[in-house]
Formats: C-alpha cells, structure tokens, sequence
C-alpha cells in the first residue's frame, strides 16, 4: 500500500498535471530570484524550454536582466528538484503593459446567522488580560 506521498508524486507524473508541473518549477525559479523582484512579476510560463516572466514595470525588467546571468549558470548546473523534468536553457523577462484588474471586496451581508458556538469552553488562562479577552469572547457568544 502506498503512503500520501508516493501517491501525490505519482499524480504528479501523470500527463494530467503538467500545468501543476510547471507552475512548480515556475515557483522555484522565482524563488531564486531577489525578493524585491517578486512584487513586479505577473505571471510567469515555460515555452521551448525557456523560462518567461512578465513583469509590469520597465525598471524592473533592466534589474531582472542585470540579475538574471548570476542565476542562469547554477540553474543549468543544478536545476531545482522540481524542474527535473525540464530541460531549463534560458530564463528571460517582458513587460506586460495589460492593465491589472483589481477586484472589490465584496460587502458582508447583514443578515442575522444562527451562532452555532455554545460557549461552553474552559477558560483557565491566569494571565489577567487575556482571560478578561476571553471572557468577553464568551459574552458576545452567548448573545448571539
């Protein structure tokens, strides 16, 4: 029998998860990059075994190309155990100029909920303000 590991990574060989394949292998390349270069990535895709990310600022992508030949050499050398099974030859960035969509936050509605909380829980915290914290917890609990 196997265990949730070896069936997970069984799973992940199948032809079916090849986007979940390279979406990890996109993560993992991204991670080597510098942390300030996380905010200005879009979305990145692997096509003909060349890593592509777009950006959304110029500046970022004239730091990205300065950067990017300090990773290409160990990336080809050792590549990420979760690029295995890509052959990784080059990693290169572009400006996406589409506009983000930013989506509301949806408003919660009033509507009254049945609680389904009792309140009937121990309350042994010696600490005098959290016990306080939590005794009031308690109250708007049995309120409602």
């Amino acid at each position: 029998m196997k265990n949730s590991k070896q069936l997970v990574s069984h799973l992940r060989s199948q032809s079916a998860f090849v986007p979940l394949n390279n979406q990890a292998c996109i993560n993992s390349v991204k991670e080597l990059l510098p942390p300030r270069l996380h905010r200005f990535i879009l979305f990145g895709y692997i096509r003909h075994n060349i890593v592509f990310f777009a950006l959304n600022h110029p500046g970022a992508k004239q730091e990205f190309d300065n950067i990017i030949n300090s990773i290409k050499a160990p990336l080809r050398k050792i590549p990420p155990q979760t690029c295995k099974n890509f052959e990784i030859y080059d990693i290169r960035a572009f400006v996406s100029h589409k506009k983000t969509i930013k989506y509301s936050v949806i408003e919660p509605l009033n509507e009254p909920y049945e609680e389904r909380a009792q309140a009937n829980f121990d309350n042994e915290i010696e600490d005098e303000k959290l016990h306080k914290v939590f005794e009031e917890i308690r109250d708007i609990i049995k309120t409602k």
